[in-house]
């Protein structure tokens, strides 16, 4: 077995220990990511297993709090992952934001005046 099916059976079976109203839905692996390891659940949610945990913990307190004041989608923590037997750090369920992730889009625009001007 592969490590992402490895990874993948690990976030279906954390799925089924702490959120099992959502471990039945589709769950496929994401591209991007470079603090978390990112896959799609369903169609409006994602998971997301940290690589770097101590960043985590912040992640789940302000991404809320910029949600709510930011003019664009944020993908902000629907349910959080306690550490388990399962796995050792806290893990986040959030909204599923459309996109390309930011170290694959190619660049729009050089600077918001730039991005304001070809509105």
């Amino acid at each position: 077995m592969d490590e992402s099916t490895s990874d993948q059976h690990l976030v279906r079976a954390l799925l089924r220990d702490q959120h099992p109203d959502l471990a039945d839905l589709e769950l496929r692996a994401v591209d991007g990511g470079w603090d978390n390891r990112q896959w799609r659940l369903g169609e409006e949610l994602a998971v997301g297993l940290p690589r770097t945990p101590a960043l985590l913990r912040t992640e789940q307190m302000w991404l809320p709090v910029l949600a709510e004041r930011l003019p664009l989608p944020t993908p902000a923590p629907v349910r959080i992952g306690e550490p388990s037997a399962l796995f050792e750090h806290t893990w986040t369920i959030a909204r599923w934001v459309e996109g390309d992730p930011h170290d694959h889009a190619h660049p729009r625009c050089a600077g918001p005046a730039r991005c304001e001007a070809e509105r």
